[in-house]
This record gives C-alpha cells, structure tokens and sequence, in this order.
C-alpha cells in the first residue's frame, strides 16, 4: 500500500499543475499529460492519449463546477451544447482514426496548418477599453449569431473532437478559438464554456477508449485526482488576468501541440518515434525558437504605445473551494 501511494503522489502533485492550467485556459491538458505517459511510464501510444483523455473529462467537469459559482457565471450552456453537437461524433472519430494503421501524418498537418494562425491572432491580441463583464454576459445572444459563423462553429467543433480522441486532448485547442472567434464570446466565457463542452466531448471518446481496452485505470485515476485539484485553482487564476492577457497566455500555449502534431522534434533529430525524450526537445526547441521572435516583436510594439486603456473587470471568484 504505501509503495502505490510513493508512485502515485508525484503524478497527482505533477497533474495539480497540469489542471491548473488547463482550467485556465479551457484545454484538456493532453499536451503534457500524453508525452508524460508514454516517456516516463512507458505507455503506449493508443494507451497514452485514452488515459490522457480521462483526465481531460475530470479537469473538464470539475472545473465546470468552479466556474459556475462564480459571479458573474462565465458559462454560456446553449453555446456549449450547440458545438458538443459535432465534437462528439468528432471525437468518435478521431478514436477510430487512432486505431488505424495508415499514415495519419497528412491529418495532423492540416491541423497544424489550420490553427497556427489563431495562435497568432490571439497572440497578438490587442487591448480593449473598459467593458462591464456583467452586462457583456447578459448581452450575449445566441439567437442573433448568424448561420453561418453557426456552420463555422460546427465544423470547428467537429475538429476539436478529432483532436481530442486522435490525440488525448479535451479539444480545448480548437474549441475555444471557436467560441471567442467565431461566436464572439468573450474569452472568459470562451474559457468556461469549453470545459464545459469537453465533458461531453471527452466522455463520448472515453467510452469509445474503454470499449476497445485502451484505458490504463492507475494512471487514469492519479491523473484524474490531480486534474481536479488543479481545476478549483485555474478558474480563481483565470479571475485574476483580463481578457487579453487570457487570450496570451492561450495562444502562448497553442503553439506547442501545432509543433507536437506536425512531429517537428521527430523530424528534427530524425527520432523513429514522436515521443521518445530526444522528440520532445526536440518540440520544445522549435516552440522556444517561435515564440521568442514573437515576444520580442510583442515587446518592441508595446514599447511605442503610450498608453493603454484598461482591458475588461476581472471576474469574482468564489470564496470557498
């Protein structure tokens, strides 16, 4: 008994971390959770993104529960259930796209390609006078979102469900681009209704997982514990920054599962495998050698801007855990 609870103390304190930024920035944390498993526990690579997968719908339902009590409520239901339309049958899919033996390679370039300029565009997002988070939430309307931003949001919400079962990701890299970009949330709203959408989204590519026999129960569980910690602590973080440095820190984030997903480390060190510790520096240098450019241009522009007006209230976070 006490040589279970030494092995898995380090990943519950491990996945704290990992949840509390997921929560933060409504992803699913498979991006770290998926190399972890297969490198360091030697899972394999379909065991590794089912068990990741779990824990995306634990960080994904208890963070829920945080961001509901907060006030202003930052969750938008009817816009989460329209886009779990699609990232349900897309998840499914991307479940059984794992299991085939064919190249899969051609897939993730088109993601990669697709969503490298949203992680510019949020990025380099640009601050906003002063705006009554209240009355913003109050202000939103599904109704008057027009039809086709709604087919966009689809169609997004189809691919950020083939992220989430391909690779073990909650879908959050896709999903909350939909909603803050294509639906016009604010990213707050954005954030919180995407973890939402991944418990419907994770707990339909779980199932698919658990069927087939993929699910490693002891990883899946340490996970899961630490996940949810970790989600009580992202939403009260997420209060503390405003909208724009949210959309930062997110496209900050984004860019390495671009990497990850092309298999530039692997190509880089010409590694036979995406997740062997050579790949995964690989990846971390190029996703080092993108951003710095970018925080050197971000800074240089912010040094010619005389002022800044303020950027949206920060939300109130609940008292008690």
């Amino acid at each position: 008994m006490q040589d279970i609870f030494i092995e898995i103390l380090p990943i519950i304190i491990f996945a704290i971390g990992v949840g509390t930024i997921s929560s933060m920035i409504g992803i699913g944390g498979g991006i770290i959770n998926t190399p972890l498993l297969i490198i360091v526990f030697f899972l394999s690579e379909q065991s590794a993104p089912a068990t990741a997968l779990v824990a995306a719908l634990s960080v994904g339902a208890a963070s829920t529960v945080a961001y509901a009590r907060q006030k202003p409520r930052p969750i938008v239901p009817k816009a989460g259930l329209f886009v779990a339309i699609t990232t349900i049958p897309g998840s499914l899919t991307g479940v059984f796209l794992r299991t085939l033996i064919t190249d899969q390679m051609l897939l993730r370039y088109i993601f990669a390609i697709l969503l490298f300029p949203i992680a510019l565009k949020m990025l380099f997002a640009k601050k906003k006078g002063p705006v009554d988070r209240t009355a913003q939430l109050e202000a939103i309307n599904f109704g008057q979102i027009g039809s086709r931003k709604l087919m966009f949001a689809l169609f997004g919400g189809f691919c950020g469900g083939i992220v989430a079962g391909l690779l073990g990701l909650g879908g959050g890299v896709i999903v909350v681009p939909v909603l803050s970009l294509i639906m016009g949330l604010p990213m707050h709203a954005a954030v919180a209704t995407s973890m939402f959408t991944m418990i419907f989204t994770a707990s339909a590519g779980t199932a698919m997982n658990y069927a087939q026999g993929f699910i490693d129960p002891f990883f899946a569980l340490a996970l899961g514990i630490g996940m949810i910690i970790g989600a009580q602590i992202g939403p009260r973080l997420a209060c503390k920054v405003n909208a724009v440095q949210l959309k930062q820190i997110f496209g900050l984030v984004l860019v390495f599962p671009l990497v990850k997903m092309a298999k530039l480390g692997m190509t880089l060190f010409n590694e036979p495998n995406a997740y062997t510790p050579l790949s995964v520096a690989g990846d971390a240098l190029i996703w080092l050698i993108i951003i710095i450019p970018i925080a050197l241009i971000k800074y240089y522009l912010r040094g010619r801007i005389v002022a800044e007006t303020p950027d949206e209230e920060t939300c109130d976070a609940p008292t008690g855990i």
